[in-house]
């Protein structure tokens, strides 16, 4: 078992570099959401810098913000529906909601990807030489999954709380 304190002293000393994923799977910001979105399904991870066509990085994508643009179109079709329609039977009104949610999925999917990045959305970086401690701090304090590492605004890797994680953990990624 490791101690508390050894996995301290391994973050105040440990780069980033030393944790991250150096192969980071990016998207490209002149693709579509279904690509993105289909991109992250295959690797199996939850979320992936978005790249430019000279691979600088630009912003980061999640699940979270495919999701969160289907909730927000759906909610809307929803409510001009209930405004408008006056359907009372549940029947059709069950029918007519499964018809607006397929509608908002594939409306986001077939979007440009940069129309769902977050219009406020705070780019944080990391840099191979930056300790493990500043990425923690940096996680906790922004509330975010994961954080590119970057090298002259290219992407070299990614350290996410699962790499972290395992860190601390002392097993093998």
């Amino acid at each position: 078992m490791v101690s508390v304190e050894a996995s301290s002293d391994r973050m105040r000393w440990m780069s980033v570099k030393n944790a991250m994923t150096k192969d980071a799977i990016c998207v490209k910001m002149s693709g579509k959401v279904k690509d993105a979105w289909l991109t992250l399904m295959e690797a199996d991870i939850s979320g992936a810098p978005v790249v430019d066509e000279n691979g600088l990085l630009v912003a980061v994508i999640s699940v979270t913000d495919i999701y969160r643009a289907i909730l927000q179109r759906f909610q809307k079709a929803r409510s001009l529906r209930e405004l408008t329609a006056g359907i009372t039977d549940p029947q059709s009104a069950e029918k007519e909601e499964m018809r607006e949610l397929s509608l908002s999925i594939r409306a986001v999917a077939e979007s440009p990807l940069m129309s769902i990045i977050p219009k406020d959305q705070k780019l944080l970086t990391l840099a191979p030489e930056d300790s493990l401690e500043r990425a923690i701090k940096l996680m906790a304090e922004h509330n975010v999954n994961r954080l590119p590492v970057v090298k002259g605004g290219m992407v070299v890797g990614i350290i996410t709380r699962q790499d972290v994680i395992c860190v601390i953990a002392g097993k093998p990624r």
